[in-house]
């Protein structure tokens, strides 16, 4: 029984002392919570570890608690765990069944939430999809994921439409009038169906698999699988021990759920039965009169929107009352040490930067007295997590000696859906940078071991874009590559050899890409500069710029 045991090692997981101490430090027990965990063994037993578990936990122990603010008010977390069985019962009453994959094109929000910790208490593997990408993305990704239902936004009606198949089954949020015909309404879906729990047996457990998807290194998106079985609350109390969340936290969360950074907070709030606010996009202002209208006491930025924030005038950033912050956690690409220091400046002593991947989970967390001493450190590994230098031989490297990172924890993904994985050495897996550990355990980074470009925290590979600027008629060679830029981390700039024009380019690129993969540098070239090899010296070309 797989399920059993998996409950069985989270609960020995649970009891560990540490464990237990920082979950105690956090504010996570409470005279409730022995009835809680009595009422789900059964269900850890039957159907697995999961997100969906401790929703209903919180909805026991937290009942009128806010459980998630977004632009349609507050919902407490029983409401929003009466919404989740709603709508787990409404997806097995549709047909879907365990281990079947539903699609998530939905802006954050409870209704992305809800459909989150559904699918995890069925088994359903949830994929949430970038509401960013264009039409040729969402169309490989479709057909990756081949989803028996997707959930999507009526704004992103024009994208759903034009990436699904001819037998897609849509259920939409949003304007009943910009649906796609034939496109049912979540409460439409979710009427009849019972708010009562599941029961805790099944005879089908299905997969508590949520699926992040990414671009591979050929820049073709993949599926990053993670099990919630993996890991647990014992891996979430190692990620306190450098950053101190509790139960009274109320996170602001602009980062999208469909990214593993926005998935992360999300996860840490249900865990710790926290508030989260889910803008449903993000603006800079808004955020500010956010953290004061909500006392806002945690936020989750990736780096683009702590610039945009810190670029604001300065009659409006100090316009809002931010005294109330105890933790800005940073993630998703490169925070610059000028971008540091403003953020330092506007939030106080309060900046956590987070370093991993979507593979890879949390690895390294500079904490503000790191931020402050070692300035250009990702600070170090989260407390579970090893990391570990090779040379291109196998050979691990000393502290100071600069190579390929490696890592091994409990928070790994299980691989992608594809099959593939990343390269292994000794147990440890490939994060795909080069950096060292100083003696202290420092960890820091020195650059990406491959071509992909990570654009405001958005993952890009080079190959992707030069691909669509091939296609062009009149182009005979292009390469793209990343460019240092102060508010995105990096921008694209694409070199082209051909009788094309930067113009047609561009048009090119914004009919098939979304925003950010595209070149904001084009420049055109009688021919690219190589090694005698015949590869492109691509040093070269950034040195141009």
């Amino acid at each position: 029984m797989p399920g059993g045991l998996d409950g069985l090692r989270q609960l020995t997981d649970i009891a560990k002392p540490r464990t237990l101490k920082r979950l105690a430090a956090a504010g996570t027990f409470s005279p409730k919570t022995p009835f809680a965990l009595a009422t789900a063994i059964p269900y850890l037993v039957g159907r697995g570890p999961s997100l969906g578990i401790l929703s209903q936990l919180n909805s026991l122990t937290l009942g009128n608690k806010p459980a998630i603010i977004d632009r349609n008010g507050t919902i407490t977390f029983r409401e929003l765990d009466k919404e989740v069985n709603r709508t787990a019962r409404a997806m097995l009453e549709a047909g879907v069944s365990p281990g079947q994959n539903v699609a998530l094109l939905m802006r954050n929000g409870r209704e992305m939430a809800q459909v989150i910790l559904a699918c995890q208490k069925t088994g359903i593997v949830a994929c949430p999809v970038n509401t960013w990408a264009k039409t040729k993305e969402l169309k490989a990704v479709m057909d990756n994921i081949d989803p028996a239902l997707v959930f999507y936004d009526t704004g992103h009606r024009e994208q759903a439409e034009a990436s699904a198949g001819s037998e897609t089954v849509f259920v939409h949020v949003g304007d009943d009038v910009k649906a796609i015909p034939g496109s049912v309404a979540l409460e439409q879906l979710l009427e009849g169906s019972s708010s009562m729990p599941l029961g805790p047996l099944t005879r089908s457990r299905g997969s508590v698999r949520i699926i992040i998807q990414t671009s591979g290194t050929t820049g073709t998106p993949k599926g990053a699988a993670r099990d919630a079985s993996a890991s647990g609350l014992g891996a979430l109390a190692n990620l306190l021990g450098a950053v101190p969340y509790k139960r009274e936290d109320i996170v602001l969360c602009p980062a999208p759920l469909f990214h593993s950074f926005g998935l992360i907070t999300f996860t840490l709030a249900t865990a710790l039965g926290m508030t989260i606010v889910l803008p449903s996009k993000f603006d800079p202002e808004d955020c500010l009169r956010a953290i004061e209208d909500n006392g806002v006491t945690a936020a989750s930025f990736v780096p683009v929107m702590i610039r945009r924030i810190v670029s604001l005038e300065g009659s409006k950033r100090s316009a809002y009352d931010l005294s109330s912050l105890r933790i800005v956690l940073a993630s998703g690409s490169v925070l610059s040490l000028d971008l540091k220091k403003a953020a330092m400046e506007l939030f106080g002593e309060v900046l956590y930067d987070l370093y991993g991947s979507t593979e890879a989970g949390w690895v390294a967390i500079a904490t503000p007295d790191d931020i402050r001493n070692k300035p250009k450190s990702l600070g170090r590994p989260v407390d579970g997590v090893e990391v570990a230098i090779f040379d291109p031989d196998g050979n691990r490297l000393e502290p100071g000696v600069t190579g390929d990172i490696y890592i091994k924890s409990d928070v790994i993904f299980e691989g992608y859906t594809s099959g593939d994985n990343k390269p292994q050495r000794d147990g440890y897996i490939s994060i795909g940078d080069v950096g060292h550990l100083d003696d202290d355990g420092h960890l820091y980074i020195e650059s990406r071991g491959d071509d992909m470009v990570v654009i405001g925290g958005e993952n890009v590979y080079p190959i992707e874009v030069e691909e669509v600027i091939e296609s062009l008629e009149g182009v005979s060679e292009v390469t793209v590559l990343g460019l240092e830029d102060d508010e995105y981390g990096h921008v694209l700039a694409a070199y082209v050899v051909g009788t094309t024009t930067p113009e047609a380019i561009e048009e090119a690129c914004r009919s098939e890409l979304a925003s950010y993969k595209v070149p904001k540098k084009i420049e055109l070239l009688d021919e690219l500069p190589r090694t005698s090899t015949g590869k492109v010296l691509k040093r070269d070309l950034a040195s141009r710029a």
